[in-house]
């Protein structure tokens, strides 16, 4: 008699985005240490790729038991498996967990109502639990011992929820990239994953309400054995790994990730890889991270810096449990990042409970960063189901209006075409459904001009010489739009409204601008994009609105300085079709003013009479799918063209960005 199999699913994103599957390599390790459960039952091959339900339950045979790990890009795509092979195999037992499936009972209950063909829900980390429950299962035993399980009794149809599960010890458990498991995955699918998912501790000592991390069982980091750790890191560079992404909740928190650092260090001298390391890092204290990126950028090894404020209100963040990291606090740790030239950015998110559209706007205005190596990025609340904003309780405490939308992933085509779902907050009691959506604009389009650099330099000047907040620009800009005939950037402002009324009507929140081969991006790049492809026009029409406001304000400004300023801003610009101009005149010396925007010292504004040379260093020849992979593949890197003076010598940038 032959024997039945067990199968573990974590599907893919199905774009050119796909990781290998950590949390089913994790599983399927742990589970070849039952020895006595295999002489019964074939442990297959992960399945990671996205394909028809019901052609790829006619390939699989024998299910005995089978568990889905489930995020935000692949939740539905297991349902729908899960329910062919509920069809096909009746006795099979099928198990699903992760941050997307719910872990409250209140929650489960509905979940097994609208999913009746799971039978268990692993609620924290699945390794033990999945090995016990394939056990038990092969046993013919109850599950009532379980911990860490939600369980429906298909006799009865009766919901049980067992008590959470012990915290494990990251001593005792294998390594899928050291055991063989990702072995043969990886060395025949190599060409369709684009990096891996890595983690070398577990725990997070915070408890922010938005985030799965905040409501791990333990708020103990519990560390991977560094010998495993660097075992580990010598199979990312023996298997050419470009792109890391750590799952570390907060790296730089412990002593030895500096150690860890410097192992990725010496393992990009050895065998030229990792490329990119993608990084949660400790909250709050640059002295612990500095050091960390010191190692990395002298290595090569690209990273970005994460400043996870979420919002600058105190009220709000009390209320998401997140009042243990001070403003004044993030504001000193910047400042020390843009010193060194560190690429950083700064996080928020609309919308958290008890945030208002003034007190977002002027978390925006705090936000903005003088310096090209710092963004700010403005996410959307999802409501994740192990969170605990998305609880009943909390939903009902701050008004909590949320809408499943469709999911999918920027930089990628046709994505939000994948049938997946998230949560999203569209309105609170402190920001209703209207305002959300002129928060939505608003924030999206600050940051298409200031943070893309599309007016980056115009809006710094503008704040530096005469005080006026970059969001009252915006706010103007939206408003005098509608009244005259400024075609272009009205469009801009129609698209981010009209993206936020399709959210709140279930819709996804990318859009894909035209003019770029169908590539879904998020609001603020997609609207840069745009104006960016649009550029004369645009400049011409943000040059009218800008010497309005001038007027409106009673400021008075230097008209020809101002012209000269907008004839710079769009010059430095890289553009699908090229420079605008193979010289630039200026008539004063921009390039010098804007040197703090750099790190450098602050120059002084003189009249000159100079003329440069632009230089495209990445020529597109018109092709857009040429410009997004040359300027804009690395998320944050300003997309400039190179200025020479008459000289030869490079003047602008005027350090190096890559």
């Amino acid at each position: 008699m032959s024997k039945k199999n067990i199968y573990v699913v974590q599907f893919g994103t199905g774009t050119n985005l796909n990781l290998l599957p950590l949390a089913a390599g994790q599983m399927v390790s742990r589970l070849k240490q039952e020895t006595e459960l295999l002489k019964k039952y074939n442990l297959c091959e992960i399945i990671f790729r996205r394909q028809d339900p019901k052609e790829l339950v006619s390939k699989i045979k024998d299910v005995f038991v089978v568990a889905f790990s489930c995020y935000l890009w692949n939740t539905n795509m297991s349902m729908n498996i899960a329910n062919e092979i509920r069809k096909k195999f009746p006795n099979a037992l099928i198990v699903t967990g992760g941050p997307s499936i719910p872990k409250y009972p209140e929650l489960a209950e509905d979940f097994f109502l609208q999913h009746p063909y799971i039978d268990v829900i692993c609620t924290g980390e699945g390794e033990e639990v999945f090995a016990a429950l394939c056990n038990s299962y092969a046993q013919g035993e109850s599950f009532a011992d379980i911990p860490g399980t939600i369980y429906r009794d298909r006799e009865t149809g009766n919901i049980h929820s067992n008590i959470p599960e012990k915290i494990l010890s990251m001593d005792t458990l294998p390594s899928p990239y050291l055991d063989g498991t990702f072995d043969n995955l990886y060395e025949m699918y190599r060409d369709e994953f684009s990096g891996i998912v890595w983690e070398t501790n577990r725990g997070c000592p915070y408890q922010c309400t938005f985030c799965t991390w905040g409501n791990y069982t333990s708020k103990k980091i519990r560390e991977k054995p560094m010998d495993q750790v660097k075992a580990e890191v010598e199979w990312i560079g023996k298997n050419k790994i470009k792109y890391v992404a750590m799952a570390d909740g907060n790296f730089g928190i412990r002593k030895r990730d500096l150690e860890i650092a410097e192992l990725l260090a010496d393992c990009k001298k050895k065998y030229g890889f990792p490329n990119f390391i993608s990084v949660s890092w400790v909250k709050n204290s640059s002295s612990k991270v500095l050091p960390i990126a010191k190692t990395l950028h002298e290595c090569g090894i690209k990273f970005r810096i994460t400043l996870s404020l979420q919002s600058f209100n105190s009220n709000v963040l009390k209320a998401v449990k997140r009042s243990n990291i001070q403003v004044s606090e993030y504001m000193k740790i910047r400042e020390a990042y843009n010193k060194e030239n560190h690429y950083a950015y700064t996080e928020l998110i609309l919308v958290l409970p008890l945030e208002t559209y003034e007190s977002y706007l002027s978390g925006i205005e705090a936000g903005l960063s003088e310096s090209v190596f710092n963004q700010l990025y403005i996410y959307l609340c999802f409501l994740l189901p192990q969170t605990e904003m998305a609880r009943l309780e909390s939903r009902k405490k701050y008004g909590i209006e949320g809408k499943m939308v469709k999911g999918g992933y920027t930089k990628s085509k046709n994505s939000h075409k994948m049938n997946e779902d998230v949560e999203i907050i569209i309105g609170t009691s402190a920001m209703p459904k209207e305002k959300w959506v002129d928060s939505f604009v608003m924030g999206f389009h600050t940051l298409a001009l200031h943070d893309d650099r599309l007016a980056f330099f115009i809006l710094n000047y503008l704040k530096k010489s005469y005080g006026i907040k970059i969001t009252d620009i915006i706010q103007f800009t939206r408003k005098e739009c509608l009244k005259y005939q400024l075609p272009i950037l009205r469009k801009s402002f129609v698209r981010l409204e009209d993206c936020a009324r399709g959210v709140q009507q279930g819709k996804t929140y990318l859009i894909e601008p035209e003019h770029y081969g169908g590539i879904c991006y998020d609001p603020p790049d997609a609207i840069y994009l745009e104006l960016l492809y649009e550029r004369t026009k645009f400049y011409d029409e943000f040059l009218f609105i800008v010497e309005s406001f001038l007027k409106s304000h009673n400021i008075n400004y230097d008209k020809p300085m101002l012209q000269d300023l907008f004839v710079f801003q769009k010059t430095v610009m890289a553009h699908p079709n090229g420079p605008i101009a193979e010289t630039l005149n200026l008539k004063y010396d921009w390039i010098n003013y804007f040197l703090f925007t750099f790190g450098l010292r602050e120059g002084e504004l003189k009249p000159v009479q100079k003329k440069f040379k632009i230089v495209d260093p990445n020529p597109c020849d018109g092709d857009t799918e040429k410009f997004f992979k040359y300027h804009f593949d690395i998320r944050g890197e300003p997309v400039f063209n190179q200025i020479f003076d008459e000289e030869g010598n490079l003047v602008f940038p005027p350090v190096p960005l890559k």
